[in-house]
């Protein structure tokens, strides 16, 4: 899990550096709010939607929680 979050890190200086637009800007703040397992969760969403399959109710809960927290930082923006 801490490979993640390393690696999310390292892309959200990628994009600080490149100024990054407001959308991504709050991506990467509403990414910083989620723990490392709804992070690992929200991969596994990603790749349960590509599959065709339902998602979990783990990974429901994390897509959620991301949706919730990309919400306040827009409204905080």
């Amino acid at each position: 899990m801490q490979n993640i979050r390393k690696r999310i890190q390292t892309l959200e200086k990628s994009q600080s550096v490149r100024g990054g637009t407001a959308s991504d800007q709050i991506v990467g703040r509403a990414l910083e709010r989620v723990s490392d397992a709804e992070l690992a969760l929200l991969g596994s969403a990603a790749r349960a939607q590509e599959q065709g399959r339902e998602l979990t109710p783990a990974e429901s809960a994390a897509t959620e929680a991301y949706a919730s927290a990309v919400t306040r930082e827009s409204a905080a923006r």
